[in-house]
């Protein structure tokens, strides 16, 4: 199926360059500092989290680059694994995904079309990735840590993900036309292994005004690289997730400690992914400051 330019963004995360809307003056750095004790990834912010240095980062709407908004995120690393904390407001909490409504008229379960709330970091796996992604000269592969509140989270498990863009034919990859200029190609690929949750029949008879359409289970394979809970407090969104350095699987992008890591965020809010929000390019910076 082809698609128009302004469509580009309907199944994609399109993460700007700095040159493009971000504005920002001095480069984004993070720090992640060395802990020796590890949080608990539970989506609440412990003690141990005062040892990270907070580290504001805007987001804004990919498509325009219109309403701000301030996400605060920390990080912690032990020896072999990365910790990530983000913190980012949001008055509706929106924990399911394509929910089952029942429909009195019918008797019956409809399933319109309802977001939850996400959240997603990508590193880079190869290509160019400081550049958009509606580009027709560039090529890059990105890891991504999509968690999603109404699919894992209730268990505590982030979606393990590939993005690919190309300008070439590729297997899985949807054709994207740009306005007559050329063709972009992306894959959005679930790592190898069992997701942590699958889609629900529709019930055959009344149970609830509001059925949720997932069920939750536990994940494998590189599909359970990435553990992430979420906690709404009426207001925001505190989330925690964690990896490991390097997990063996070719599908991720290892995170070597020893050098300085390009990354980008990006939130959806109650929103359908053609309006999601997206940082400018980060360094994340390790540092060993713990004693």
């Amino acid at each position: 199926m082809k698609h128009v330019f302004i469509m580009m963004c309907s199944l994609l995360f399109c993460f700007y360059s700095n040159t493009v809307w971000s504005g920002e003056s001095t480069p984004l750095v993070w720090e992640s500092s060395h802990t020796k004790t590890p949080p608990t990834v539970d989506g609440k912010m412990e003690k141990i989290w005062e040892q990270a240095k907070p580290f504001t980062v805007v987001v804004r709407e990919a498509m325009g680059g219109n309403n701000p908004t301030e996400v605060v995120l920390r990080a912690l690393h032990t020896d072999d694994t990365l910790y990530v904390l983000a913190q980012w407001p949001d008055d509706t909490k929106s924990d399911m995904r394509d929910p089952y409504i029942w429909n009195e008229s019918k008797k019956d379960y409809d399933r319109p079309s309802k977001p939850d709330d996400q959240f997603s970091l990508e590193f880079p796996m190869s290509g160019e990735f400081n550049i958009r992604m509606l580009t027709l000269v560039h090529e890059y592969t990105a890891d991504v840590w999509h968690w999603k509140a109404g699919r894992g989270n209730p268990v505590g498990w982030v979606d393990d993900k590939r993005h690919i863009i190309s300008q070439k034919p590729m297997k899985n990859g949807v054709e994207y036309l740009m306005g007559g200029h050329g063709t972009v190609y992306i894959a959005r690929l679930m790592d190898e292994g069992t997701p942590s949750y699958s889609l629900k029949s529709k019930p055959e008879s009344f149970e609830d005004t509001i059925v949720d359409s997932f069920e939750q289970r536990q994940p494998s394979g590189s599909l359970a690289d990435i553990q992430g809970k979420g906690i709404h407090d009426g207001k925001s969104w505190t989330l925690e997730m964690s990896r490991k350095f390097n997990t063996g699987h070719d599908d991720d992008a290892p995170i070597d400690p020893a050098k300085e890591n390009i990354c980008a965020i990006a939130i959806l809010n109650d929103e359908l992914y053609w309006d999601h929000s997206v940082s400018s390019v980060i360094t994340l910076r390790f540092v060993n400051t713990a004693k």
